[in-house]
C-alpha cells in the first residue's frame, strides 16, 4: 500500500545584503525528511554559519524559514510554513495546506493591527509598509466562504510605491531597523488618504 504522508522538509535563510538599501535573497535550501530534523538544524544554524551573524559582513541572516511539502504529488503542494527568528526562536506560523479551509488566526497570532508600522520581503527588497487589513479572527464557520491558505495575509501599503499588497501572515514582521519621521510621514499619509477614499 502506498504511503499518502510522506513529506519533505525545506530549510532556508532568508539574507539581507547592505546597509542603507537593503536587498534580500534566500539561502541555499536544504532538505529534511522530518519536522524535527528540520528544526534541530534551525536551532543550530547560527553554530554551523557563523559567518552570516557577522555584524561586520554585507550579507547577514534576516529569518529562517521552514517550508513542509508533500512528496510525490504532481503539482507544488505546501503544507505549512514556520518562520524563526535568527537564533531559531518561532516567530509566525501558517499551517493551512496550499488548499486546505482558512477559518482564520486566533487573537494571539495576529501579530499587527492595522495601522502598524512593518518590514516584509518584497521580490527581492526589504520595505517598509503600513498595515491597511489583516487576517480574519478563528472562526468555525468561515470554511463556507471557501477562504483557503491564500487568504492567510496582511494586506499592507508599501513605503515606496503605495501599492497593496495582500502579503502571506508568516512574511510580515515588526521592523528590525530605524523608520525615519520622512517615511513614517509617508505611510501616515497613504494610510490616511486611503481611508478617506473608502469613505
Amino acid at each position: 500500500m502506498e504511503n499518502h504522508q510522506q513529506r519533505l522538509f525545506l530549510v532556508y535563510s532568508l539574507n539581507t545584503i547592505g546597509k542603507d538599501s537593503i536587498t534580500i535573497r534566500p539561502g541555499k535550501p536544504l532538505y529534511f525528511s522530518n519536522m524535527e530534523k528540520a528544526e534541530d538544524l534551525i536551532q543550530k544554524f547560527e553554530n554551523l554559519n557563523a559567518y552570516l551573524y557577522d555584524q561586520s559582513q554585507e550579507e547577514r541572516v534576516y529569518c529562517l524559514v521552514l517550508d513542509e511539502f508533500e512528496l510525490d504529488s504532481p503539482h507544488r503542494y505546501q503544507l505549512s510554513t514556520k518562520v524563526y527568528s535568527p537564533q531559531g526562536r518561532l516567530l509566525s506560523e501558517c499551517m493551512v495546506p496550499d488548499d486546505g479551509p482558512f477559518l482564520g488566526r486566533s487573537k494571539n497570532l495576529i501579530h499587527h493591527e492595522i495601522g502598524d508600522v512593518v518590514e516584509l520581503p518584497h521580490g527581492d527588497q526589504l520595505l517598509f509598509g503600513i498595515i491597511i487589513g489583516k487576517p480574519m479572527n478563528f472562526n468555525e464557520e468561515a470554511g463556507q466562504y471557501g477562504l483557503t491558505a491564500s487568504d492567510d495575509c496582511y494586506a499592507v501599503i508599501h513605503q515606496q510605491s503605495h501599492e497593496v499588497d495582500y502579503a502571506h501572515a508568516p512574511m510580515v514582521f515588526k521592523p528590525t531597523r530605524d523608520i525615519s519621521d520622512e517615511v513614517k510621514t509617508q505611510l501616515l499619509t497613504a494610510f490616511n488618504l486611503l481611508e478617506v477614499d473608502i469613505q
